[in-house]
């Protein structure tokens, strides 16, 4: 009962500081409830609720969405975090850290399968990354405190509390702890895995999938799928240098068929790979076809071949609001199509409870860029989802695009590319792709000028206020003058068109 008391009352500091939580059934946007309640009352409330077992959806939704109205008008200057010092940061990061840990056990008292688009699955998505949000704000915080400004200091999967977090169920000192057929979420640092980690009904913070394989000679491998190479094994090292901005272990209870399927994935990818013909990237996020693979299809395909576990447990769906920019991007929906279209994004492990969090690693030099980008794309997607708001590559961008399709073809000159990009890369996917680049840039040079401004990091609310207000602001100057505007010439509204 005392665990559950402290998680509440950090769970509820940190959201309040920095996380507008969306509310069901508009799953990217903020409620808007005025609340009455001070903070103490809504302490004790939400610990009545937390420390009882949830025992149905109706129950799991009405809490959730009660906590989500009562928090989102709180501001970050009426949670004090200014007044606590890195000790109490780290405590308070170790407390909603267990907090979700305790929410995802829960989850496993709830069968989603009877309704897929029950509100409470959609509550519960919402909170796990409320509370993500939440420590990312205080790590960035705390970094702050550390000056911790150092590059080579941190090194994915290696460290201490508040950077690595460790399940108490398991041991894990680093990632040389890591089992075989061990699931790694992680998050990138380009603004195409934030648009990967927010492009489903669901917004998540997670943008790639890797499947860890020790061989017989105990050493560490990743099966895995990218952009601009398609399917590869390589070394742990690998991963580990990309240094991306979050990383979290997930393990399944049955390790004897996890290794049996990542062994059977890594033999595949790499039959591929010294054949000279890696598996090309699936630009259609269909997992049910295997010929081409996207970073998540290589643990659903590896898990359902060996095992036949279908993997995730509750599958992603698209807004219909964003069929332009799936079809640009080469998935094969239409209006027909898109409300019955499935597929694996990388966070829906997250709300799969057959498997366990082992641990999860930041890296706290990522956090305010991984925010803003996250902040950044949720804006996008709601713009394009209410505003009709499309992409459209300039001159520039499309001179680029299509001199490089034509280089990458030749080769003789393919070797001198800088930027490589996979055959079966349509122009018009790697306009978008570059396009999505140079808007998401703008947008987060912009955040940054408004960041410096500020005595201590922009809470969510507070990103999300500024971009709304730039883009109207924008607007205005791009239809006075498009060579004016910063971002409207390459992402704007368009006609609705009729049916």
């Amino acid at each position: 009962m005392k665990n559950r008391l402290i998680s509440v009352v950090v769970v509820l500091t940190f959201v309040i500081a920095c996380s507008p939580v969306s509310s069901p059934p508009s799953k990217r946007h903020p409620a808007s409830q005025e609340a009455n309640q001070g903070l103490r009352e809504v302490l004790l409330e939400l610990h009545d609720q937390l420390a009882r077992p949830v025992e149905d959806h109706q129950q799991c939704f009405t809490g959730a969405e009660s906590y989500y109205q009562k928090l989102f008008t709180l501001s970050a200057d009426s949670a004090g975090l200014l007044k606590y010092n890195s000790a109490d940061i780290e405590e308070m990061i170790q407390a909603t850290f267990q907090s979700k840990l305790i929410i995802r056990e829960d989850l496993k008292n709830l069968d989603f399968k009877q309704s897929f688009s029950d509100k409470c699955y959609h509550s519960v998505r919402a909170l796990l990354r409320a509370l993500r949000y939440a420590e990312d704000y205080l790590i960035e915080l705390n970094s702050m405190y550390e000056n911790a400004l150092d590059e080579k200091k941190y090194t994915t999967l290696v460290g201490k509390p508040p950077y690595l977090m460790v399940n108490p169920k398991f041991t894990f000192k680093d990632y040389n702890d890591l089992q075989s057929g061990d699931v790694i979420l992680s998050r990138g640092n380009a603004y195409t895995s934030a648009a990967i980690a927010r492009i489903g009904e669901d917004d998540a913070q997670f943008s790639h999938v890797s499947f860890v394989y020790k061989d017989p000679q105990g050493k560490l491998w990743t099966s895995e799928a990218h952009i601009e190479i398609g399917s590869v094994v390589n070394p742990i090292q690998n991963h580990l240098d990309e240094r991306n901005a979050r990383t979290v272990v997930f393990r399944y209870p049955d390790q004897a068929l996890a290794h049996k399927a990542a062994e059977y994935m890594f033999k595949l990818v790499q039959q591929h790979e010294l054949s000279g013909k890696n598996i090309p990237y699936d630009f259609g996020m269909n997992y049910k076809d295997s010929s081409e693979l996207f970073c998540s299809e290589i643990v659903a395909k590896g898990f359902m071949d060996v095992g036949k576990v279908d993997v995730p447990l509750y599958k992603s769906r698209f807004p219909e609001g964003l069929l332009p920019f799936l079809q640009q991007l080469g998935i094969k929906v239409n209006k027909t199509t898109i409300l019955d279209f499935e597929t694996f994004a990388p966070g829906d492990l997250e709300v799969d409870p057959r498997f366990s969090v082992v641990a999860e690693w930041r890296n706290p030099l990522m956090m305010k860029h991984s925010r803003m980008r996250d902040a950044i794309l949720t804006k996008m997607f709601e713009w394009m989802e209410k505003l009709n708001y499309q992409f459209e590559a300039g001159g520039k961008i499309s001179t680029q695009v299509y001199m490089g399709w034509v280089m990458r073809r030749m080769p003789f000159l393919k070797k001198k590319l800088i930027e490589k990009f996979p055959l079966n890369m349509k122009p018009a996917q790697l306009k978008l792709f570059m396009t999505l680049e140079k808007v998401g840039g703008i947008l987060e040079t912009e955040l940054l000028k408004e960041d410096k401004k500020s005595s201590q990091p922009l809470s969510l609310k507070q990103l999300f206020t500024f971009l709304d207000e730039l883009r109207v602001k924008d607007l205005v100057a791009y239809k006075k003058h498009k060579r004016k505007a910063l971002f409207h010439r390459y992402f704007y509204p368009h006609p609705v068109k009729k049916e």
